[in-house]
């Protein structure tokens, strides 16, 4: 007997029902599963969000406990300065310390500053690293704050530049004859040149040493406000950062206490240099210039409104300027001072109009993040 037709059979029914099951079960996996990946990386962006979230706040308490260091640091220079002109932040000792590799030639000096743990960042360590260029800017120093937290996962650098009292500002309209005295000079035979076409206005023109108080009017007049305990710190500094004659760049500040004679030519018309031979080295007499002796720059003997300490004084070949706090009596046969157009000299430094120089002061626009 035929089935009718479009009629299944039993086991043709049971087969279908089957694979319709099948089908069922596989939409309800691939739902499932669809349904824990939605849940996964939902749970996923979550974390991710709260790990961006702390990532940025730890950023932030970085970053603010650099500012805060940064801060400390302009505020200790400013308490160094007021208690001391030569503070002991740039002396030998723990607080000097090797320049990054930015700064890897002897012209900069560096020192360590060590913050306070700041109260409201208990988990924040800072250091400041001080910077200045002894050649040119010894009068700026560029503070690099460097902050991160106890458990090392962010960390922050901010960077700012301040005026320090290091070096006072010279005069804008200084003394520019080839010799300036306090008294009157004399040579002691025609062989003794000083070539200067200023020598008649200039020479006896400061102060006489009648006075029982030296006033150092010579000085002041070339260098102003400048004092001999500025240029003693900034030349021992120099040295002891390796620059010398022949250092590149060369040594430009020469304090001398020394009363043996000086052998050694020193300065070009492009690097000029301020040599002084101080109140030590002229007690008895100031030591004289050997033959053959070039100087390129500014010449400065400290005798202290005593004529006699420069008496028979050799100068050398002094190109540039001599400076005397006293008469320069008999000139030694041989000497020659020559008055010339040089770079400008090494004490002459950039200070802006009206700025207060004997006070730490911020480099407006110098602030700014990362390192060096």
């Amino acid at each position: 007997m035929k089935r009718p037709p479009g009629l299944l059979s039993p086991g043709a029914h049971s087969r279908n029902k089957r694979q319709g099951g099948a089908i069922s079960l596989l939409v309800a996996i691939s739902l499932g599963l669809l349904a824990s990946l939605a849940s996964f990386y939902s749970a996923r962006s979550v974390l991710v969000d709260r790990l961006a979230s702390h990532n940025q706040s730890q950023a932030a308490q970085a970053r603010l406990a650099a500012e805060a260091a940064l801060a400390w640091a302009r505020a200790e220079l400013k308490r160094q300065y007021a208690t001391h002109p030569t503070p002991p932040v740039w002396g030998a000792g723990p607080t000097t310390s090797p320049c990054p590799a930015a700064y890897n030639v002897p012209r900069w000096q560096c020192a360590t500053l060590q913050p306070p743990a700041h109260p409201g960042l208990p988990d924040a360590q800072a250091q400041v690293l001080a910077v200045r260029d002894l050649i040119s800017s010894p009068h700026v120093a560029q503070l690099l704050a460097t902050a991160q937290l106890k458990e090392g996962t962010s960390q922050a650098r901010v960077q700012a530049q301040i005026f320090i009292p290091a070096v006072a500002p010279a005069p804008s309209q200084p003394n520019t004859a080839a010799v300036v005295l306090q008294s009157c000079a004399s040579a002691a035979n025609s062989e003794t040149k000083v070539a200067t076409t200023q020598m008649a206005a200039n020479v006896c023109s400061i102060s006489s040493n009648s006075s029982t108080t030296c006033t150092a009017s010579a000085w002041a007049s070339v260098l102003g406000n400048i004092t001999p305990q500025q240029i003693s710190a900034w030349s021992e500094a120099q040295a002891s950062h390796g620059l010398h004659a022949l250092s590149q760049p060369a040594r430009s500040i020469y304090w001398v206490d020394s009363s043996a004679t000086w052998t050694q030519s020193l300065g070009t018309p492009e690097a000029p240099v301020l040599m002084v031979f101080s109140g030590q080295a002229c007690a008895q007499r100031c030591p004289a210039l050997a033959p053959g002796v070039r100087v390129v720059g500014t010449v400065v003997l400290q005798t202290q409104c005593h004529d006699d300490k420069a008496r028979a004084w050799h100068a050398g070949h002094i190109e540039g300027q001599l400076v005397v706090e006293s008469g320069l009596p008999e000139l030694q046969s041989g000497s020659r001072i020559e008055a010339r157009e040089l770079a400008q000299s090494p004490y002459r430094l950039q200070w802006p109009v009206g700025m207060d120089a004997s006070q730490v002061q911020r480099v407006p626009g110098s602030w700014r993040e990362g390192g060096p």
